[in-house]
């Protein structure tokens, strides 16, 4: 069987362990986007919509 309170050798084990290291990884990237940048998302922030275009409000 798996470790008792820790991770197995199983396959889904497995899965969850590349899973976390790849969300990890994900996580760690924005991290340095914004150290390196922090203006970059603002900028993106400002930028309009692709959605815009289909939004037509009157008021």
């Amino acid at each position: 069987m798996g470790v008792i309170g820790g991770v197995g050798e199983g396959p889904v084990s497995q899965f969850v362990m590349i899973s976390k290291q790849i969300a990890e990884q994900a996580v760690n990237e924005k991290i340095q986007d914004v150290v390196s940048d922090p203006a970059k998302r603002i900028r993106e922030l400002q930028q309009p919509s692709p959605f815009s275009q289909f939004i037509d409000i009157k008021i």
